[in-house]
């Protein structure tokens, strides 16, 4: 427990101390007096530092889902994934027959309840899940009439939401995060994890990802404080400034806190 004072005591002091850097670098440049710059540095700095912590911990009281937990779901989803289709439907069946009364077919799962009938319906895509898919889904189990579709399945395409809604009965299409919160945890029945080299190119958002990653943040921080003190011996002093500003902000960013997704609650399959 004092460890992690102590650690989360650090974070704060690093924080402050960069934004002190960069509205003083600035403040300086305009201003001559030094101690004028310095007041002026403490005063913006405390704000933007209080402002910050206010949207942090107001940010916070959403769930968080930890990093464990997030390799969890990747692996869990990866497993779909790779699997066969019949070994999604079984993991399906068997998750549902706990508690209701279903029939496993060949590609989804009927729930039969007193008064309404529910598909489950695993559909795990490396893409997203498209028009395409939602239309060969309802045509597959229109035939139980169902009062209501949820089909599992990895990403959604923007798009189905509206879509969706078109349809006679209801329509629920949970993304892999989705899926993980609603049925396997709420249910407490996970799949056995195989792990698989997937190997693939970084894109555009997976760099970002990686060059914001807070470990980064140290390099980040040693990179801007040499260009600040190379400043003072040359003569166009701005670049150095302007770069040190950036790896300054690239170092702030690195220590935002893990962005979050809210878990779905509704009774799905009730």
């Amino acid at each position: 427990m004092k460890k992690m004072f102590v650690f989360k005591t650090l974070d704060a002091f690093f924080r402050l101390f960069i934004i002190f850097l960069v509205c003083f670098v600035w403040i300086r440049y305009f201003v001559d007096s030094f101690w004028i710059s310095l007041a002026i540095t403490l005063l913006i700095s405390l704000s933007i530092d209080i402002l910050y912590t206010f949207f942090k911990n107001k940010k916070n009281n959403k769930l968080n889902i930890k990093k464990e937990e997030e390799n969890k779901i990747e692996g869990y989803i990866n497993t779909f994934i790779y699997s066969d289709k019949k070994y999604c439907v079984d993991f399906f069946y068997e998750l549902c027959k706990k508690k209701y009364n279903c029939i496993k077919k060949s590609n989804f799962i009927v729930i039969e309840h007193t008064n309404s009938t529910i598909v489950l319906y695993p559909m795990f895509l490396f893409r997203d899940f498209s028009i395409d898919d939602l239309i060969e889904t309802v045509n597959k189990t229109k035939a139980h009439k169902p009062n209501r579709i949820v089909i599992c399945t990895n990403k959604i395409a923007l798009n189905l939401d509206k879509f969706s809604k078109t349809f006679p009965m209801e329509i629920v299409i949970l993304d892999g995060q989705q899926t993980y919160f609603s049925l396997l945890k709420k249910y407490q029945f996970y799949p056995k994890i195989t792990k698989f080299n997937n190997e693939q190119k970084i894109n555009f958002k997976q760099f970002i990802t990686i060059a914001t990653d807070k470990k980064r943040a140290k390099s980040y921080f040693i990179s801007a404080l040499f260009l600040l003190f190379s400043s003072f011996f040359v003569s166009y002093k701005i670049y150095y400034l302007v770069f040190s500003t950036i790896l300054l902000i690239m170092c702030f960013i690195c220590l935002r806190p893990n962005k979050t997704k809210p878990q779905t609650s509704s009774n799905i399959l009730e």
